[in-house]
């Protein structure tokens, strides 16, 4: 009976965010203990402009792609503390992107799609798997950006964050 009483509590606090979304602009599904992004979801903030959205605290494994396709106006994307791994190409036309949390999963390869986020200003990959970052692509595909966390990335090796160091563009605030 509990399981089912808390599964209930759950569907109840995410269809409540959903309505509060629709005034806010913001759907925050933070700490719903969601492993997947059901489609009633979309359903219940469709006709509404959705710029921000947080699933930070969940359980996902896989990045939901239809979040590019249902909000493609989002301009803030919080997916820190899941256990996600890739991210599908499909992001790299997130246009309006401009902040990206993507700490704390289990990314180890850095995602190519985000190099083609021109507009994109801070992003947080700290606490994650990062093993190798193409500097120089890196800074010159992402001109606006002013703050990157790539903190707690163990992988990452001392060459590595040397370049990472030197090649810095003067307005960014580097987190290693």
């Amino acid at each position: 009976m509990s399981i089912v009483m808390s599964a209930g509590k759950g569907v109840t606090q995410v269809v409540e965010r959903c309505e509060a979304a629709k005034e806010s602009g913001f759907l925050d599904l933070s700490s719903c203990q969601l492993m997947y992004m059901a489609d009633a979801v979309y359903m219940l903030i469709k006709g509404y402009e959705i710029t921000k959205v947080s699933i930070q605290d969940n359980g996902f494994k896989k990045f939901p792609k239809k979040f590019v396709i249902k909000f493609p106006t989002a301009t803030i994307l919080n997916m820190a503390n899941n256990e996600i791994s890739e991210i599908p190409e499909e992001v790299a036309t997130w246009t309006s992107l401009k902040g990206l949390n993507a700490a704390k999963n289990k990314i180890s390869k850095f995602p190519e799609p985000f190099l083609q986020l021109k507009n994109l200003i801070y992003l947080d990959l700290n606490g994650n798997q990062l093993e190798e970052i193409d500097v120089d692509l890196f800074y010159s595909s992402l001109p606006a950006l002013i703050k990157l966390n790539l903190s707690g990335n163990e992988g990452l090796g001392d060459e590595t964050k040397k370049k990472l160091k030197a090649l810095k563009p003067e307005k960014l605030d580097l987190i290693l």
